[in-house]
């Protein structure tokens, strides 16, 4: 393991045979040398990550085309209702609970 990467045997024996020719100048290009292969649980995590920008993402757009509309109470329903639905999600998932219902 490299960090949370994956090294391969084949990537690592390329390396240590470019340092053998190289020296301390294989430091240099390490990083654009080194092939990392995602294990299927870091590409599911990554996927997560993914999916909660793009949620976050369309809830921004959607409360500033709320907003541009001009209508004051309309935008604060907006508000109100999205923080009681976070609240719920939070407490849902709170570290102190057991997250079942």
């Amino acid at each position: 393991m490299y960090g949370n990467k994956l090294l391969t045997a084949k990537v690592w024996k390329m390396f240590h045979e470019m340092f053998e020719e190289s020296g301390f100048e294989v430091y240099e290009s390490q990083e654009s040398f080194i092939e990392y292969v995602q294990t299927e649980q870091q590409k599911g995590a990554e996927s997560q990550k993914i999916a909660v920008g793009e949620l976050t993402e369309r809830m921004r757009d959607r409360y500033w085309r709320v907003e541009e509309m001009g209508d004051v109470e309309r935008t604060q329903s907006f508000i109100s209702m999205l923080e009681a639905f976070v609240d719920l999600i939070i407490s849902r998932f709170d570290n102190n609970s057991s997250g079942k219902t």
